[in-house]
């Protein structure tokens, strides 16, 4: 089986939020490969991703043995303009699912005796801003490599004399109100029937 290759470390989430020391990078693993293949390759491409994580990989290989092998400027550039991506839309995935444990016998709400959960609401909302900091990150990416996409010849297509057509991107986290049982119809007294 080919190894997975991430373009994040934990230590790349720091800037973006404030992850406990005891959390399991398998815990965000799988959202961080979403992140990769469905908010990040549609904007690189396929060939440019894989070349991305393949040099990636080559550098932090090269980083355990004490000999440092940095990316040159324009990938380092790509990078770091791809991480933040990454991350805010792994986290936005990660957000919905972070008080829950998958067990032998049922998905479980992790609780202790000295806190309590956060309301699905307040996850719901922070996931939605997470989503928001990643769809401003791609716009950021896409005008990015509109001016500098030439830099990877081979791996990105170039634009046309008419320009490349990109579609919008769309939030991928759909939040559905949670209704209080004081929000019943009738309960306004601007709601009629």
């Amino acid at each position: 089986m080919e190894p997975i290759l991430l373009l994040l470390t934990k230590a790349d989430f720091a800037a973006y939020a404030d992850l406990p020391e005891s959390l399991d990078m398998d815990r965000l693993q799988p959202h961080m490969l979403a992140a990769q293949l469905h908010r990040l390759q549609p904007v690189l491409t396929e060939p440019l991703l894989q070349e991305l994580l393949r040099r990636v990989s080559t550098e932090r290989a090269a980083a355990s043995t004490e000999t440092p092998a940095p990316l040159n400027e324009p990938w380092q550039g790509l990078r770091k303009k791809s991480v933040p991506l990454v991350a805010c839309a792994s986290l936005a995935r990660y957000m919905p699912f972070s008080q829950t444990t998958v067990t032998s016998h049922s998905l479980v709400q992790k609780t202790s005796q000295y806190s309590q959960p956060v309301d699905g609401r307040e996850l719901a909302r922070m996931a939605s801003i997470y989503d928001g900091e990643a769809l401003s990150h791609e716009v950021t990416l896409r005008a990015w490599l509109h001016v500098n996409g030439h830099l990877f010849s081979g791996f990105y297509p170039q634009a046309t004399a008419c320009g490349r057509v990109e579609t919008s991107s769309t939030p991928s986290v759909v939040v559905q109100a949670i209704r209080r049982p004081d929000d019943e119809p009738g309960s306004y007294p601007h709601y009629r029937r």
